[in-house]
């Protein structure tokens, strides 16, 4: 009987037992829970770090993101969030051990679960289609004001814009094709990229199509353009048939006009016959958009006259505040007025038209008055009437302004370059290595260095434009116009001039688009021919058999896009031929031909799918440059490598399947002379033991990505050995350590002349160096992704823990460019309490400062800056959610320095998303309000967006500061803590409380009078969302509080003499931009020059509701 009842309560007991069990285990294995938890959390955070650099990658190069991919990345980072926020404790105290047992156990089970859900997130590389709108994130306002270019803020662009956006969204079958209509130049372009993202911001459209058309309207060349945006391919080869295609695509993405197509043609010179193209009949829910200089064009094209939108010339007070909105201030020696007048005049001989009103502007910026002058006077000289002729004075006036021949070299070769085309930076550099326009470099990569400055001062010429894809630039239809009209010294004639035309002259240089050529045209003249580029020729593949004699002179052939499966017997002879350029050209044949080019000394094989890398290319002995990126099954013959070891300075290379030399480790065998070494391994399994001996003595340049069996980089001994080494970046190495690692028994490591170091995607590293490491000449660092650290330079007077990148005795002098990002665990960059008193030995001369996804930072200087502001010039900090004031400085402490109290260089300020930040700067020691703060006087601007917590920038209101250099201010909010925060003080102020650190606020003013003294000079104000400002934004005469005294500054008669801008955007509060009691404050006997806000000329006031008072040049308000 007991055995029966046993066998019965026995089960019952032991499952009463088990939850039991469970809780006495949060209890007893509390500590053992926890260790496992960081231990799990640690590495699902190295997880984490991977899928996140992946999904960067991908967005990066508009790929595909795996649509588990954001929830689980949010996903980890709310459970590492629950991980932090779980208190150590100790052993008596029962209750919060037993909680802290069962926090750290459910975590754990939560980790099993995300790890598994890992497994779906599978990253196919595949391409994002271009057309395609991504849904509007979750909580983000589709309401909002769509930002414009300068010149689209004015009132004449303003309902332009509204109309042609409201018939783009509207449902009426009518308007399914709407019109951009007006001259070169006018902007219509600009204003289409604008509704392109009002529109798909909105979600109006599912998808949205984007062609160039420009004098070319071939129709198989912009049916296929179509089909490469919308991600589809066209393998019929008449044009009817292809127009079907297209036609079924667009009815079969439309869904019976559930789902809304938007097809953008810019730039329409000619008739496009939309039928041929495929894009007629429309079906339901699809729209075209065009833009073009003739309105006739549309008509014929069926759009109908009330769809036609008209982009006119800017006004006279438009283009006039466009020009010195461009120009900005002007260092002036005479009479201001004089050069206002000056600066009118110049306006008006530019008609209303912005790319020449900024082009001007940009070339007289920071230019003395004398400059001016001349500018107008050239522009008088002729008494030129049409635009055409002015634009082309103007640009003529920016290309002879520029001061370098490599500038305007670079410069007349983009306009062979077809409208909106996107222009490759390293391709400039290229053809220009091969054309001689670097003459006086002697490395590719100091060329390179002159070709990315000439870029800049191109795009600031406004002669070039930035573009949206990464590495090119773009050219203006009318600037490429000015180009290939009035340089005859430089005969180049591009894709848009017919092969008929192409007969009559002799041209250097020619770029010919071959689309639809099944021969290459015979009747040019080629014997003067220096630079050849042929595009998408597909079904060339017929060459003139002489072709090699006439072609004698050539110094640069480029092919893209060619379907060419051998290349063409020219090559063979050409004695001449500098820079070979082959990409995307399908190589299936032999390229041994190559080899016969003795003077090559650039070759790019990219994307040319070729499978062998034959022993004749090391012949090329004058090669410096081999691009072999792409091709990715790559056999490279036993030998070529070493045979160019002497003159390459440059290789670019894959993944390599076959590849024996450097399987083999004969690396250090292969580049004696290399000063730039680009290496992407990932196959290599013993790259760390490869030696890189003294051979390596003259690498300037090296850098390492995705070796996954790389341990360290360098022995002890060949880091000493690097004697001319400059740069340095390594990048996605999983196992990698350490940079240098071995102890030969040398105690210090130097790096002689590395002046740029870059640490990326380095999971496990944990140091530098071993030993000391000295960087002399340091002067640049970028660190991104490393999660092991918790400092930047060590702190020796902590006892806690701390995983510093550098060592006591490491040396930076020469650092003055610091980057930091994604370093997840960094809760300092230097010690909080450095002394005042030690000589700095790391950061004396630093300039810039930028620091970026670092969540657990909280200091971002040390307790005492100021020896930091010596130098530094600026510093940006963005998603640094800890930090909650930027400069925090012990006044008594400041006072014992003398010289730095005073001494800063410090001009920008920028800080965005930090959302604990409350203060810029906090004085511990300052008890009176009449102490002069001016270690900030002379910065300039200040940006602050997202910062939910801020208050303001006269905080702390102890303290006085001389803000006297500040000319721009921005804030932006769109959090409601801000809101709930000033309420929340406006309350207590309502009670009568005593609230000491707020004892200035005034309920509903932003600006009192008295803190507007502060900073005289500013010119541009902007508020964003932010909901910090209350009802009033100046109170004209607020009267002082008796705690915050102003002795120490006199202040000035005006109020805002010197502000010219103010944008007011999104104020919920608002009811007055300025109060005061104008009968006393608009003193009539004053002169005009001695008026408060003299120089205000444009108020933006949007969504907000108040009201203005002042005559105003430009006021937009709605």
């Amino acid at each position: 009987m007991d055995a029966i009842v046993g066998s019965i309560i026995s089960p019952i007991v032991e499952s009463l037992l088990v939850p039991v069990k469970k809780h006495l285990g949060f209890l007893v294995s509390s500590t053992k829970y926890v260790k496992d938890m960081n231990k799990k959390m640690d590495q699902l955070q190295v997880t984490r770090k991977n899928v996140q650099d992946e999904k960067n990658k991908a967005d990066a190069h508009t790929e595909v993101v795996p649509a588990h991919a954001e929830p689980w990345l949010q996903e980890v980072e709310n459970l590492n969030e629950r991980r932090n926020s779980i208190e150590a404790t100790g052993c008596f105290n029962v209750k919060k051990r037993y909680t802290v047992g069962k926090q750290a156990y459910g975590i754990l089970q939560e980790i099993k679960v995300i790890e598994e859900d890992k497994s779906e997130i599978v990253f196919t590389h595949e391409k994002i289609c271009l057309a395609e709108v991504r849904s509007t994130p979750i909580g983000s306002s589709t309401s909002a004001p769509v930002p414009m270019g300068t010149q689209n803020n004015f009132k004449s662009r303003v309902s332009v814009f509204n109309d042609a956006l409201q018939a783009l969204q509207s449902n009426n079958e009518s308007q399914k094709m709407i019109a951009l209509c007006g001259m070169a130049g006018v902007g219509k372009t600009t204003m289409m990229e604008q509704l392109k993202k009002a529109v798909e911001d909105s979600g109006t459209f599912d998808w949205v199509v984007k062609v160039v058309i420009g004098e070319n309207n071939d129709p198989k060349s912009l049916q296929q353009a179509i089909a490469q945006y919308i991600g589809e391919r066209l393998d019929e080869t008449p044009v009817d048939a292809r127009a079907d295609r297209l036609r079924k695509i667009f009815e079969a993405k439309s869904q019976q006009g559930q789902k809304k197509n938007l097809v953008i043609m810019d730039d329409i010179w000619k008739e496009v016959d939309l039928i041929d193209v495929g894009l007629s009949p429309l079906p339901n829910g699809f729209k075209l958009l065009f833009t073009s200089r003739f309105e006739d064009v549309c008509n014929k094209m069926g759009v109908r006259i009330d769809s036609i939108f008209r982009v006119r010339v800017l006004s006279d007070t438009e283009a006039t505040t466009l020009f010195f909105t461009t120009v900005g201030p002007c260092p002036s020696d005479g009479d201001d007025d004089k050069l206002q007048r000056t600066g009118e005049d110049i306006v008006k001989k530019c008609g209303g038209l912005p790319i020449a009103i900024v082009t001007i502007a940009k070339t007289l910026s920071g230019n003395i008055d004398e400059a001016w002058e001349k500018a107008l006077w050239r522009l008088e000289r002729d008494d030129l009437k049409d635009l055409e002729s002015i634009t082309n004075r103007i640009f003529e006036m920016s290309y002879e302004n520029l001061k370098e021949d490599e500038d305007k070299a670079i410069f007349l070769l983009s306009g062979l370059f077809q409208d909106d085309f996107n222009i490759r930076i390293e391709d400039f550099l290229r053809y220009g290595w091969g054309l001689s326009f670097f003459k006086d470099d002697k490395t590719l990569a100091t060329a390179r260095s002159h070709m990315k400055i000439c870029d800049k001062n191109l795009i600031r010429a406004n002669l070039l434009t930035e573009s949206d894809e990464n590495g090119c630039v773009k050219m203006h239809d009318l600037v490429r116009a000015f180009v290939l009209s009035n340089f005859s010294k430089v005969k180049q004639a591009s894709i848009n001039i017919s092969v008929e035309r192409l007969a009559e002259n002799s041209y250097e240089r020619i770029l010919l688009k071959c689309a639809g050529m099944s021969g290459f045209p015979s009747s040019i003249n080629y014997t003067n021919l220096s630079l050849l580029i042929l595009i998408d020729g597909y079904e060339l593949s017929k060459f003139p058999e002489d072709m090699a004699k006439i072609m004698k002179n050539l110094e640069v052939v480029s092919y893209e896009n060619m379907g060419i499966p051998v290349l063409p017997k020219t090559f063979e002879h050409s004695t001449k031929l500098r820079t070979l350029c082959l990409r995307s050209c399908s190589l299936t044949g032999d390229i041994s031909s190559l080899g016969s080019l003795c003077n090559l000394e650039t070759l790019s094989l990219v994307d040319c799918n070729i499978r062998r890398l034959p022993s004749a290319i090391g012949k090329l002995k004058k090669l410096m440059l081999l691009d072999l990126t792409g091709c990715v099954d790559l056999y490279i013959d036993e030998g070529v490598l070493q045979d160019l070891k002497d003159s390459l300075e440059e290789l670019y290379m894959r993944a390599l399947k076959e590849c024996s030399e450097l399987k083999e480790c004969n690396i250090r065998d292969l580049f004696k002379d290399t000063e730039e070494l680009r290496l992407q391994v990932k196959y290599m399994m013993h790259l760390q033991d490869v030696s890189l001996d003294q051979k390596f003595s003259q690498l300037r340049s090296l850098h390492i990505s995705k070796c996954e069996e790389l341990a360290y980089l360098f022995t002890v001994d060949v880091a000493t050995g690097l004697k001319q080494l400059e740069r340095l970046i390594i990048s996605e190495c999983p196992v990698l350590e350490s940079l240098i690692g071995g102890n030969s028994g040398v105690g210090v490591v130097t790096l002689k002349k590395l002046n740029f170091m870059c640490l990326e995607g380095l999971p496990k590293m944990v140091s530098l160096c071993d030993n000391v490491i000295k960087l002399p000449e340091m002067m640049e660092l970028r660190l991104d992704g490393l999660p092991n650290f918790t400092s930047i330079y060590p702190d020796n007077n902590t006892t806690s823990p701390m995983q510093s990148l550098f060592n006591k005795e490491d040396v930076t002098l020469k650092l003055e460019k610091l980057d930091i990002s994604n370093m997840e665990n960094l809760k300092q960059i230097w010690p909080p309490q450095k002394s005042t008193s030690e000589k700095d030995e790391v950061s004396a001369l630093l300039r810039q400062v930028r620091v970026r996804g670092c969540d657990r930072l909280k200091n971002l200087f040390p307790r005492n800056p100021l020896p930091l502001l010596n130098q530094l010039e600026g510093f940006e900090v963005k998603r640094c959610g800890s930090i909650e004031v930027l400069f925090n400085i012990d006044f008594e402490s400041v006072c014992g320095m003398g010289k730095h109290s005073s001494s800063s260089r410090l001009r920008k300020i920028e800080v965005k998303e930090l959302r604990k930040l409350k203060e810029l700067w906090r004085f511990e020691g300052v008890n009176e309000s009449h102490t002069l703060v001016n270690s900030f006087r002379d910065v300039q601007i200040i940006h602050i967006e997202s910062c939910a917590n801020f208050n303001d920038i006269f905080t702390p209101t102890t303290t006085n500061f001389d803000l006297g250099a500040l000319t721009s201010y921005y804030s932006s909010t769109n959090s409601g803590e801000a809101l709930e925060e000033r309420e929340r003080k406006k309350k207590m102020i309502e009670s009568d409380q005593e609230i000491n650190e707020v004892d200035d606020y005034i309920p509903d003013v932003t600006y009192p009078s008295y803190l507007l003294h502060t900073c005289h000079h500013l010119q541009h104000l902007q508020l964003w969302n932010d909901e910090r400002v209350g009802k009033v934004v100046f109170e004209m005469d607020s009267p002082t509080s008796s705690r915050r005294q102003l002795a120490t500054i006199q202040p000035p008669l005006l109020l805002l003499p010197y502000l010219q801008t103010i944008h007011l955007i999104g104020l919920k509060e608002i009811r007055h931009v300025w109060k005061c009691n104008w009968n006393t404050f608009l003193i009539r006997h004053h002169s005009p020059l001695r008026f408060p806000f003299q120089n205000l000329t444009d108020i933006l006031v949007v969504s907000s509701y108040g009201k203005i008072f002042i005559q105003l040049k430009e006021c937009v308000y709605f």
